[in-house]
């Protein structure tokens, strides 16, 4: 009889276990502990009479008062400072149009901390009805409920009616972008002249301009704007105009003064 030959058996080697999903555990578990002491003293923190709000403490606001941004948050005191949202505090603030950006934050251990960026007035804009309404440098037009000492600002005579301004939202007006980029132009040779105007409207196609102190108005023309108000800076600089006065500078090297009644 012939030789049966059996197969080899296949040898299978035990590969050891490495150990990354050991290692993988630990971490998870690591992260359990940490959220849990987070969580845990949190909780203990809305839980202490120590953490309640006793004092709102406002920053950065220049025309609004600080006692009535301070009571807008009135509800807050006595709550606890790590149970109060933040997101709750900012709705109070959310409809005043005055604010730009507004910031919450906590100061250990009983303190809220109110930032307040405001939108300060540029012009006042008046309209056919003769209401005025200031407006920033982004074109937003701000209530008009109540008006600050500390903005004496030009009129702009937009020459349109109360019932196209809203509050909170961008003015749309030809007239309006024009003086922003007036100005913006006799800025760069004579940065002091905005503070002494006090109305810019149109008559007859030209843009008068009324000088604050006396009284006087001021006709620049509309080309080479920049020689104009040199010139226009020489003259306030070495004479006096008086109230009725047109300052006419429209003709190339030549001044005109006439009275209004002309």
């Amino acid at each position: 009889m012939g030789k049966i030959f059996s197969k080899p058996k296949k040898r299978y080697v035990r590969r050891k276990r490495t150990g990354s999903s050991r290692y993988f555990f630990y971490f998870i578990l690591a992260l359990s502990v940490i959220f849990g002491l987070v969580w845990g003293i949190r909780t203990i923190f809305t839980k202490l009479s120590m953490f309640e709000i006793d004092h709102i403490v406002i920053k950065g606001n220049e025309n609004l008062e600080t006692e009535f941004l301070e009571n807008l948050a009135q509800d807050f005191m006595g709550l606890n400072l790590y149970a109060t949202s933040k997101k709750d505090i900012l709705q109070k603030y959310e409809n005043i149009t005055r604010i730009k950006d507004i910031s919450v934050g906590r100061i250990f251990p009983n303190k809220i901390k109110i930032g307040i960026q405001e939108r300060l007035g540029k012009f006042f804009v008046k309209t056919l009805e003769g209401e005025i309404f200031p407006i920033d440098v982004e074109r937003i037009v701000l209530d008009n409920d109540t008006f600050y000492a500390n903005e004496n600002l030009p009129i702009i005579d937009i020459a349109d009616s109360t019932k196209n301004i809203v509050v909170g939202r961008n003015i749309r007006n030809d007239f309006v972008e024009e003086i922003f980029r007036f100005c913006d132009e006799v800025h760069l040779y004579y940065p002091e002249f905005i503070n002494n105007i006090s109305e810019f409207y149109r008559a007859n196609g030209e843009l008068y301009i009324v000088e604050a102190n006396t009284g006087y108005k001021i006709v620049f023309g509309s080309d080479e704007l920049s020689d104009k108000i040199k010139r226009f800076k020489f003259l306030e600089q070495n004479r006096t105009f008086e109230k009725g006065k047109i300052i006419d500078l429209r003709y190339k090297n030549q001044l005109v003064i006439r009275s209004e009644e002309e």
